[in-house]
C-alpha cells in the first residue's frame, strides 16, 4: 500500500459533499444551502498518521459539524462565523473542531483542514509531557495566539512543499513518520489542551505555572528567530533571574536549555524531513546554531547520533 494518496474531487450534490467530508466530520449537515448553486471542490493528501484537506464552498451555508477525531481548520471566506454552542470562535486563527455543538455560516468558504491520528498524537504527547496523555481535548479551540496559529500553518504548508516536491518520498516510513512528528509537535504546542481530570473538566498535561508556561510558548513561537532568553524573559514580564528560577524550580533545567532543546528538535526534524540536498550546516544556522561544532556536540548529546547520521539515514530513505 503506497503511504501517500492523494484525489480529487467535485461535485454539486449537498448529500455526496456531506458523504466525501465523512474522514474529517462525520457527523455534518447542511441547515441551509441553495441546491441551484451548490458547488465543492476538495482535494485531498493522505499519509501514515495525517491527512490534509483543502477545499472550497461555492455557496452560501449554514452547517453544524461534529467531529471525532482530531481536525485542525485553517478557513477563510466571505461572512464567515463559527459557533461552539452559543460562544462564537475566533476564526481568524486555526482552530480546533470540536466533537459536539459546532455550527457555521459563511456566503463563501475556503478551508485547509489537518486530521491527525488520535492514538499517534498521545504518544508524541506522553513523550513531550513526560506523562501518560489519554483522550486529549482542547480546552479552547482557537490557537492560543495569533503567532502560534501562524506557525502551524507554516508547519503545514512545509509538509504541503514536502508533499508537492517529492511525493514518492512518503512511501518510506521514515519520511511519513517524520511529517507526522512535525505536525503533532506543532500541534500540541499551538492549541491549549488538556485531559479529563479526576473532578471533573479538562487539566493541562505537564502543568506548568502561568510564567513558565508563556515561555514556553514564546520559545516554540520563535525558536527558529534570532530569540535570546532575554527576549522571552521581556515577552513574559519578567527579569531573566526571575525567569531562570522558575523554570529550574519547576523543570529543573535553565530556560536557555529548554530554548535549545527546542532548536535541536527543528534542526532534527528538517534533517529527517527536508531535501536531502540541504546542507546540515545550513539548516543549523537557519535554528540559530552559529558555532557548528559545538552543534554538532549538543545535537549527539540530545540525539545519540550525529546530525551527519540522522542526514544519511534521510538520504537513504529518498
Amino acid at each position: 500500500m503506497p503511504g501517500l494518496q492523494r484525489s480529487t474531487f467535485t461535485t454539486n450534490d449537498p448529500e455526496a459533499a456531506r458523504e466525501a467530508f465523512a474522514p474529517i466530520v462525520p457527523r455534518l449537515e447542511f441547515a441551509r444551502v441553495d441546491r441551484d448553486t451548490f458547488g465543492l471542490v476538495m482535494r485531498t493528501e493522505s499519509a501514515p498518521g495525517f491527512s490534509v484537506f483543502d477545499y472550497a464552498f461555492t455557496t452560501a451555508a449554514d452547517v453544524d459539524a461534529e467531529a471525532d477525531d482530531v481536525v485542525v481548520v485553517s478557513g477563510r471566506g466571505r461572512g464567515f462565523e463559527l459557533r461552539h454552542g452559543r460562544r462564537a470562535v475566533d476564526a481568524s486563527r486555526p482552530y480546533v473542531n470540536a466533537t459536539e455543538g459546532i455550527t457555521a455560516d459563511w456566503e463563501s468558504f475556503a478551508a485547509r483542514a489537518v486530521v491527525l491520528d488520535r492514538s499517534r498524537l498521545e504518544e508524541v504527547a506522553a513523550m513531550t509531557y513526560g506523562e501518560p496523555v489519554l483522550r486529549l481535548q482542547p480546552i479552547e479551540l482557537p490557537a492560543r495566539s495569533a503567532e502560534l496559529g501562524r506557525r502551524w500553518e507554516s508547519t503545514v504548508q512545509t509538509v504541503k512543499r514536502a508533499i508537492a516536491g517529492a511525493p514518492e518520498a512518503f512511501d518510506e516510513p521514515l519520511i511519513a513518520e517524520a511529517a507526522f512528528h512535525r505536525l503533532a509537535v506543532a500541534y500540541l504546542h499551538a492549541f491549549d489542551l488538556g485531559v479529563p481530570g479526576v473532578t471533573g473538566g479538562l487539566v493541562r498535561p505537564g502543568a506548568r505555572s502561568a510564567v513558565v508556561r508563556a515561555a514556553l510558548e514564546v520559545m516554540h513561537a520563535r525558536a527558529h528567530t534570532p530569540l535570546t532568553v532575554q527576549h522571552v524573559a521581556q515577552a513574559v514580564h519578567i527579569s531573566v533571574r526571575g525567569l531562570h528560577s522558575a523554570f529550574v524550580s519547576e523543570t529543573g533545567r535553565p530556560p536557555s536549555e529548554h530554548l535549545r532543546a527546542i532548536r535541536l528538535a527543528g534542526v532534527r526534524d528538517e534533517l529527517r524531513f527536508a531535501d536531502p540536498a540541504e546542507r546540515v550546516g545550513a539548516i543549523a544556522r537557519r535554528w540559530g546554531f552559529v558555532h557548528l561544532s559545538r552543534f554538532a556536540e549538543a545535537y549527539e548529546r540530545e540525539y545519540g547520533e550525529l546530525p551527519s547520521a540522522t542526514r544519511y539515514r534521510r538520504g537513504l530513505a529518498a
